[in-house]
């Protein structure tokens, strides 16, 4: 842990110090600057976007670690250039995710319980590639903080398991953004943007070249500032970063890249769906309020708040609200719905609501130093020693309750005051009102990685038995890993004083709002203080430490006069995982950190990747690869029968065909891809409707007289997850073309088949042993203390009914949250003369057929497609007038040019028989519009 190490910025400086003296050994050892016609050494260890052209790439490192040509590559890679990125008006991941060839944004509605964390908890937008999650990649460095393309020169995507890439990772692939570099070219312009979009958005960007020393010495600075907001309330993104890059070119053979970056962002993001109603029935029958404590008359749309509920108000003053009346549809089991989209719903909550509020923020601090040192030895063999050291901080609060168990922890509920009176006594003013009432919840989350790599490379000849270029990598890396969630209660536990973070010790914040304003449409502010409430932890803390090496060889093989292209890579990845275990303060009753029983565990991994292309002819070829990979389990999930849940574990295979024509201005692919994935876990809502309802029958049980507390014991479980495996299959089509000099082209199509199998295998096992013991102790009848429905026989039923059953009727079937079909295509055309010169336009789309909902009343359901149009309009002019060699870009994007409104469907209510009744919705964002100025110079 951080305590326990030496600090990893000290180990980062100390090794970036140490590839400074074999720089300048290199600068003593040789001549001055190279002259012109000397040839330079194109490197193997690094891709420039430079030789891209229009959205064509040449070569990529994500194949085999080594600079190779897409063509030549048997991996399924997809590479986007800097002039694609530009023309969709491209700032962050979030706008090219779904430009990507079989990808989709991950709101979180793959998971068993669809909640939005994903958006929330993390400050980069989540990603499946293939139905699969997959990772972020910064020069092929593992990044972990958010991407802005300020200063991002091109992004490669490779899909599947990929050894050579990474040992430990995810089975989707992986995206891995490549920043821009120093340039010695007395050419290199310079450029300032200045952005102007809907909703107030503002963005302005500066991109300086400077040759310090002619042939030798470059820096490269990058800014970014942007204010924006959104179409709804109270969201905003707020950032400012910043990236100098660094080149120093000793000699012909030797150059040294240094970069570091600097970043602040600070936003507002709202989770995609409205608002739960939970109070439609409530107001159909003309809003009724009751007067003092429960008993009174019970109508359908009236519930009363159990356990104890302490809520603090509009007006500062905290009550409990037990047996007072709410408006609430649970009387007859119609709660966890989606308000309906009627015309008279959105008067009282406008579609561009925002419920969390505006203090629903989050803000990520970080930054990161590179340093690359390439020495081309001799003609065959060159090596690079590299390093990079990310530190990240984030924070953020968010309006849903954290682990919240009795439904009013969410901002996102529509609730009514059925409440005639006031706990304690006077007149409710609010009586017959609608609110929002929230548990808030804070994320305090730290990471510091350090990364050490040393790769070489040798090229060697063997005559008719082919070319060959072997690499070997050796790579040490350190991370440390801190997050904590937090919930507001009174720290004094008044009312549970075993638990701090009880449901009955929070602090609930209510707020009467105005119907129809949406400025109004929001919970209490975390930010007003109440007496004698405080964060506390409501769940394990995690501090981790990894300690990771990686030994890596490939064999790079060409065959036939390079008609035949061979990879072969082996990789073994060793890590030492260790971590505090939580426990709870014997005097405040809140989880904290055991540093003295610290525990650790390692985990080793053999990894292999084969690929291969041949050339039929010039200008088609067939390609396959065969890969695997194995991820890090989280510790934090435990399985029934394991502390720890085994490695994920993936393989993965491509084949198919490459197609090179018009001398280059056209590539396509088309290619069968299958992957597998062993021991994936989730947490589902395993630890409140298994492990808690354990708990309880047992404990009623002894109680009772029917078992030991010896019995009780042996039986107690502590999951919190659960296991399942994956299977993905499918073809992946993509098209790059530059047809003329004037005109681009991007289109990818792909079918995707993914399926989940032994889908909670161990808790389905668990249960029908351990429910069947609970019949035999105590009967279906036996009452478990929470009234005469509260029975053995009930919680059984309701046990597989809502919580294994429909999870698990989807084994073999379609994913939850899979998208079979995906496609994208973008094309842009600029006349070069006639009237329209340096005139541009351009246009496309984005479709995802409908997305599986999960098993709802014996049958798989599905949600909506999505299809939304693309377009925009350029004008490029010389400047001279301002400055001597400088033109100015302007670009007009808009996205969702029709302005479509169709709302995407995640999950279903869960008393609906006709499967007809959403109950969470992704809001689509309106037409949009982007004006871009670029002034080059």
């Amino acid at each position: 842990m951080n305590t326990t190490q030496r600090c990893p910025m000290q180990r980062a400086l100390c090794a970036a110090l140490a590839l400074w003296p074999a720089a300048f050994v290199q600068a003593q050892a040789t001549s001055a600057t190279p002259s012109d016609d000397e040839p330079i050494v194109l490197s193997p260890f690094a891709v420039s976007a430079e030789k891209d052209v229009g959205y064509l790439a040449q070569n990529t490192l994500a194949g085999s670690r080594l600079n190779t040509r897409l063509k030549d590559t048997g991996a399924a890679i997809s590479v986007l250039t800097p002039e694609f990125l530009k023309d969709l008006g491209a700032t962050s991941m979030q706008d090219v995710i779904l430009f990507q060839n079989n990808a989709v944004p991950d709101f979180g509605d793959a998971a068993a319980n669809f909640n939005g964390n994903p958006m929330i908890g993390a400050s980069e937008w989540q990603l499946r590639i293939r139905g699969l999650a997959a990772s972020y990649a910064r020069n092929y460095f593992a990044w972990e903080a958010s991407t802005d393309f300020y200063n991002i020169e091109r992004i490669d995507q490779a899909r599947g398991p990929n050894s050579i890439l990474f040992g430990f990772g995810s089975a989707g692939g992986i995206v891995n953004s490549s920043t821009k570099q120093a340039s010695l070219s007395a050419q290199k312009t310079d450029e300032v943007s200045f952005l102007v979009g809907s909703w107030d958005r503002y963005r302005g960007t500066a991109d300086v070249n400077r040759v310090l020393v002619p042939g030798k010495l470059a820096l490269r600075l990058n800014l970014v500032a942007e204010n924006g907001q959104t179409w709804r309330q109270f969201e905003f993104d707020r950032s400012r970063r910043a990236h100098l890059a660094l080149k120093y070119q000793p000699s012909k053979t030797a150059t040294l890249r240094a970069e570091a970056e600097v970043g602040k962002v600070t936003e507002n993001v709202a989770r995609p769906w409205l608002m739960i109603d939970q109070s439609f029935l409530w107001r159909q029958a003309g809003r009724p309020t009751f007067s003092g404590m429960w008993p009174w008359p019970t109508p359908d749309s009236v519930d009363t708040f159990w356990p104890d509920h302490l809520v603090l108000a509009d007006d500062g003053v905290v009550r409990n609200w037990l047996g007072y009346a709410n408006g609430n549809n649970s009387t007859v089991s119609q709660t966890w719905s989606h308000l309906a989209m009627t015309p008279e719903n959105l008067a009282i909550v406008p579609r561009d609501s925002n419920p969390a509020g505006p203090d629903a923020v989050r803000e990520t601090k970080y930054g990161t130093v590179s340093a690359f040192y390439e020495n081309q030895v001799t003609d065959r063999f060159s090596f690079e020693l590299a390093l990079n050291h990310q530190k990240i901080d984030f924070l953020g609060y968010d309006a849903e309750g954290s682990r919240a168990t009795n439904y009013f922890g969410g901002s996102s509920e529509l609730w009514g005051d059925a409440a005639a009176d006031l706990p304690g006594g006077g007149v409710n003013p609010h009586a017959g009102d609608l609110y929002l009432e929230n548990n808030w919840t804070r994320r305090d989350r730290t990471i510091e990685t350090t990364q050490l790599r040393a790769t070489a490379a040798y090229q060697f000849d063997t005559g008719d038995w082919g070319s060959h270029r072997i690499a070997g990598l050796y790579e040490h890396s350190w991370r440390d890993f801190y997050s904590r969630e937090d919930a507001e209660a009174f720290l004094n536990r008044p009312l549970n004083a075993d638990a701090a973070e009880a449901d009955v010790n929070r602090l609930y914040r209510r707020h009467y709002f105005t119907p129809g304003d949406a400025a109004d449409i929001h919970v209490g502010s975390w930010r007003t203080p109440v007496a004698n409430v405080g964060w506390v932890p409501t769940q394990y803390i995690e501090n981790t430490e990894s300690k990771q090496d990686t030994v890596l060889a490939a064999l790079q093989s060409r065959f036939f006069s390079d008609r035949l292209i061979t990879i072969l890579g082996f990789r073994y990845d060793r890590m030492n995982y260790s971590w505090d275990p939580s426990v709870r303060d014997a005097t405040t009753k809140e989880w904290k950190l055991d540093p003295a029983n610290s525990k650790s565990t390692t985990f080793n991994a053999h990894t292999l990747s084969v690929g291969a292309v041949y050339h039929l002819t010039k200008s088609v070829s067939v390609y396959g690869n065969h890969s695997s990979s194995r991820d890090i389990p989280n510790v934090n999930i435990h399985v029934i029968g394991a502390e720890i849940p085994p490695m994920p574990k993936s393989e993965g295979n491509d084949a198919g065909l490459k197609f090179d024509f018009f001398d280059g201005k056209l590539y396509a692919t088309a290619g069968y891809y299958t992957t597998k994935v062993e021991h994936t876990t989730d947490w589902g809502d395993i630890q409140t409707a298994v492990t808690d309802l354990n708990t309880r029958v047992l404990g009623a049980l002894v109680a009772g007289g029917r078992i030991t507390a010896g019995e009780q014991a042996a039986r107690t479980i502590s999951a919190n997850g659960y296991m399942e495996d994956r299977e993905a299959d499918g073809w992946e089509f993509s098209l790059i073309a530059n047809p003329t000099p004037n005109w681009r082209i991007s289109a990818n199509f792909s079918i995707n088949n993914l399926v989940k199998q032994n889908s909670m295998a161990e808790v389905k096992a668990w249960a029908d042993e351990n429910t069947a013991y609970w019949r035999q102790k105590g009967g279906n009848d036996f009452l478990l203390g929470g009234g005469d429905w509260d029975t053995i026989g009930a919680q059984i039923g309701w046990l597989y009914q809502y919580h294994i059953d429909n999870v698990v009727a989807l084994d073999g079937l379609q994913a939850r949250g899979e998208r079979k079909y995906g496609a994208n295509l973008y094309t842009k055309y600029t006349f070069s003369d006639g009237a329209l010169k340096g005139f541009s336009v351009g246009g496309g789309g984005r479709y995802q057929s409908p997305n599986v909902l999960g098993f709802y009343n014996d049958a798989v359901r599905e949600g909506t497609d999505l299809l939304l149009a693309d377009a925009s309009i350029g004008y490029s002019f010389k400047t001279e007038f301002l400055l001597r060699g400088s033109w100015l870009d302007l670009q007009l994007n808009v996205s969702n040019v029709f302005d479509t409104r169709k709302s995407q469907i995640y999950t279903l209510a869960w008393w609906d028989t006709s499967s007809t009744i959403a109950e969470r919705i992704g809001l689509q964002e309106p037409r949009k519009f982007t004006c871009t100025a670029t002034l080059h110079f």
